[in-house]
């Protein structure tokens, strides 16, 4: 049985953060016309916070610095089991500002974090993209590699690309 813990203290972190840097950047870019300026006001749109779990058992940290592509193998070798690639920001166990950072979630929204399996994250706040054409294969992640995220911020998403699970903003 898995026990999941929700902090909505280190959300509320994360989700701050997100608003904050919105705010900055507003005026900064020339996205006129665009479906997002930026990815942060792509994750305040479509952002979802994902509960935190232990990891499975027999789960151990895959490679340091390497979210994107652990969470995308790992989502697409036990995607039989429902577990689906997301990114976004999570803030890690004893640091105090978010990163950017991939995952996988289950259908119920809860994490599973091949990456930091020793020591899960204390806030997830991001998107589950349910096309595995969209995940990563070659080290970078959706929305942080320019020319993943450039047509998703111009154009947007089809809308049931990402998975509704994990609780709303």
């Amino acid at each position: 049985m898995i026990t999941p813990i929700v902090d909505p203290l280190s959300e509320g972190a994360v989700a701050t953060y997100l608003h904050d840097v919105a705010r900055l950047a507003e005026g900064n870019y020339d996205t006129d016309g665009w479906a997002f300026p930026t990815l942060y006001h792509f994750l305040l749109s479509h952002g979802r916070r994902f509960t935190v779990s232990p990891p499975p058992p027999d789960l151990t940290g895959m490679e340091p610095r390497l979210c994107y592509s652990n969470a995308a193998r790992y989502a697409r070798e036990h995607r039989s089991e429902g577990l689906v690639y997301a990114e976004g920001f999570a803030l890690p166990d004893g640091v105090d500002f978010p990163l950017a950072h991939a995952w996988c979630i289950r259908a119920d929204g809860t994490v599973v974090d091949p990456t930091w399996a020793d020591t899960p994250g204390r806030a997830y706040i991001g998107v589950a993209f349910r096309d595995p054409q969209r995940w990563p294969y070659d080290g970078g992640g959706i929305l942080q590699d320019p020319d993943r995220s450039y047509p998703l911020l111009k154009d947007g998403l089809p809308e049931d690309s990402l998975l509704p699970a994990g609780r709303p903003l």
